[in-house]
C-alpha cells in the first residue's frame, strides 16, 4: 500500500491542500502533522473577533469537527515535524516516530519574531497561535495598560480589539509610518489618524532601547530618545519567521525533489489567499493536475469596525486617487506608479472589490490614471 501524503503542518495552506487531493479523487492515504492540538483553523480571528470574545474556538475551525474523519484524512495532533530523511522518505516527529511517505508537503508554516531579552518576562505576549490568543485574551480587562510593539496588521488589529475591550493602548512603530509594504504612505497616515481618534496613542519612530522590570514582570519600555512607556501587558508584532528550523535544508533545495513540495509561510505564502492557493497548487501538481495561477497580492483587516482591504503592490508609487471620504472611513484608493495601477484599497466598500481586481489585472490595453 501506498505511504500516501504526508502534509507536515496544520494551517490553511495544509488544509486546502488535503481538501484539493480529497476532491482530485486522491486514493492513497493522507495525513496531516500538526504541532498544536487543534484540528486546523482560520488564524485572521485570532487578533479580532477571537481576541474579542465574538467568537470562540470552535467557530475558527476551517472545517466542521468530524470533516477530516469522514473523508478518511488523517489529523496528528501534538507532535510537530522535527527532522527528515529523504533517502528513505519518512518525516520524523518530535515524539520520536517517523510517518513514511510518498509524497511530502512542507507547510509548517512561521513563529512570532521575539524582542531579544523580553523572553524571560510573563506578561509578554506574542500573537500567532490559537494558544497565544487564549491567554491574551485572558489577560486583557478594562483599564489594563498594554503596550503593543510593532505597527503591522498583527499590531493594528490587536490594539483596536484591545481598546475595545477597555484597555489603555500604546502603538509603539519604530519605522515613520507602519506597514509601508502595503500601504501607500498617505493611506498609512490616514490608518495612523484612525488608531488615535480611538483613543490609542500611535508613537512612530520609536525604538525601544532597554527592557524595565521586576522579577518575572516587566514594566515599562525605555525608548531611545528617552521615552519611558509603562505597561502591564507587552504584545510583541515584530513580523515571523518561518517554522524551517526542523529541516536537513533550505527549503528551495528540498523541493528540487520530485516528490517533496511547499505551501505558505515557509513557500512564501505570507498573505491568505496566497497561502490557499498555494496549497491547492501543491495537491494539483500530485494529482497530475495544471496548476492555476496566483492570485493577486491581497489582504484584510478589520480595525475599530470598519473592514480595510487592500491588493496590490505599492511600491515606488507616484499618484495616487481617493474615491470617497477618508475622515467618514468611507472610500477606495487607487495607487499608480508611471500612469499604471500598482495598488487599491477599500475601505467600509466592500463591494468594490472585484471592481478593483480587474483594474489591477495586467491586459492588453494598460489603464492609464485620470488627466
Amino acid at each position: 500500500m501506498s505511504a500516501g501524503v504526508v502534509i507536515a503542518g496544520g494551517g490553511l495552506a495544509a488544509q486546502r491542500c488535503a481538501e484539493a487531493l480529497h476532491r482530485g479523487g486522491y486514493e492513497a492515504p493522507v495525513r496531516i502533522v500538526s504541532g498544536e492540538a487543534f484540528a486546523p483553523y482560520d488564524r485572521p480571528p485570532l487578533s479580532k473577533e477571537f481576541l474579542s470574545g465574538a467568537r470562540e474556538a470552535d467557530e475558527i475551525m476551517l472545517r466542521p469537527q468530524g470533516w477530516h474523519a469522514e473523508r478518511e484524512i488523517e489529523l496528528v495532533l501534538g507532535d510537530p515535524a522535527a527532522g527528515l530523511d529523504t533517502d528513505h522518505r519518512r518525516l520524523l516527529l518530535a515524539s520520536g516516530s517517523a510517518l513514511r511517505y510518498e509524497q511530502l508537503v512542507i507547510a509548517t508554516g512561521s513563529r512570532a519574531r521575539m524582542l531579544p531579552g523580553s523572553e524571560r518576562f510573563s506578561n509578554v505576549h506574542t500573537l500567532r497561535s490559537l494558544d497565544d490568543a487564549v491567554r491574551l485574551r485572558e489577560a486583557l480587562r478594562p483599564g489594563v495598560r498594554l503596550a503593543v510593539l510593532g505597527a503591522g496588521l498583527i499590531g493594528q488589529e490587536v490594539a483596536a480589539t484591545a481598546r475595545g475591550r477597555g484597555a489603555h493602548v500604546t502603538l509603539v512603530e519604530a519605522e515613520p509610518l507602519p506597514l509601508a509594504r502595503a500601504l501607500h504612505p498617505e493611506l498609512a497616515s490616514w490608518l495612523v489618524g484612525v488608531q488615535r481618534e480611538e483613543g490609542v496613542d500611535v508613537l512612530l519612530g520609536a525604538r525601544v532601547a532597554e527592557l524595565e522590570g521586576s522579577g518575572d514582570r516587566l514594566e515599562a519600555l525605555r525608548l531611545q530618545d528617552g521615552g519611558r512607556v509603562e505597561l502591564d501587558l507587552l504584545l510583541v508584532a515584530i513580523g515571523v519567521q518561518p517554522n524551517a528550523d526542523w529541516l536537513p535544508a533550505p527549503v528551495a533545495q528540498l523541493t528540487m525533489r520530485p516528490e517533496i513540495h511547499a505551501a505558505g509561510d515557509v513557500a512564501g505564502g505570507d498573505h491568505w489567499e496566497l497561502a490557499a492557493h498555494q496549497g491547492r497548487a501543491v495537491a494539483n501538481a500530485i494529482l497530475g493536475h495544471e496548476p492555476a495561477a496566483a492570485p493577486l497580492t491581497s489582504w484584510w483587516s478589520d480595525v475599530h469596525g470598519v473592514r480595510i482591504q487592500g491588493l496590490g503592490d505599492p511600491a515606488g508609487a507616484d499618484h495616487i486617487e481617493i474615491d470617497g471620504d477618508p475622515a467618514a472611513r468611507s472610500f477606495t484608493a487607487v495607487v499608480f506608479r508611471s500612469g499604471a495601477p500598482v495598488a487599491a484599497l477599500a475601505v467600509a466598500r466592500p463591494r468594490e472589490l472585484p471592481r478593483l481586481r480587474t483594474l489591477l489585472t495586467p491586459s492588453t490595453e494598460p489603464v492609464r490614471k485620470a488627466a
